[in-house]
């Protein structure tokens, strides 16, 4: 459990007390957004097509935006939409809060319902699950599950990305077609050997 730094007196000295926990470096989250309860219809003629983004609010502005998002919900109840979707999210740092966008997906653009904010206490470290309340929707939840992963790590010592080239070329001239190439990649982070 984290907590706070404190200081503690010896003699006529005081020393610095240190958290019990404190994430060391950039750490990886998983977010699950499962629900929506109460949203609003804002597309009358289209109809609605609720989705959701979670943001990292970093502490240095100059951060990359760190950010994942929910497929619309098409079909059902658009009022009371399931995504039930897990993401991974990373790097967030100790001291970031999460926010919540619930958007409406139009033809045009999005419109945003309304939004939460979820600060690190409550998931930091031992993880949080729960039913939060949307501002900006009376009376409308926002069901989330957020677990910390641990410290973000390099990508294991040998990776391999295989390529496809698209489409197949076809020569109008000698009515030839030339075939797919695959392209093997291996790549050794610089934490191997």
């Amino acid at each position: 459990m984290y907590a706070a730094p404190t200081s503690s007196t010896c003699g006529s000295q005081q020393i610095p007390m240190t958290p019990l926990l404190q994430a060391a470096g950039p750490q990886k989250l998983a977010v699950s957004i499962l629900q929506a309860h109460g949203l609003q219809h804002m597309n009358h003629f289209t109809g609605d097509h609720p989705y959701v983004s979670c943001e990292v609010k970093h502490v240095n502005s100059r951060a990359e935006v760190t950010k994942v998002v929910t497929k619309p919900v098409i079909g059902g109840d658009t009022s009371n939409p399931f995504w039930g979707e897990t993401h991974e999210l990373g790097p967030w740092y100790e001291g970031e809060p999460l926010e919540f966008t619930v958007y409406d997906k139009g033809l045009i653009g999005s419109k945003t319902e309304g939004k939460v904010t979820l600060s690190p206490e409550l998931f930091f470290p031992n993880g949080f699950s729960g039913m939060v309340a949307i501002s900006g929707l009376p009376h409308a939840l926002l069901h989330l599950i957020v677990r910390p992963l641990g410290p973000m790590v390099g990508q294991s010592s040998a990776v391999e990305i295989v390529e496809t080239v698209e489409p197949v070329i076809t020569d109008v001239a000698t009515n030839s077609k030339k075939k797919k190439k695959k392209m093997k990649v291996s790549k050794k982070s610089k934490d191997c050997c």
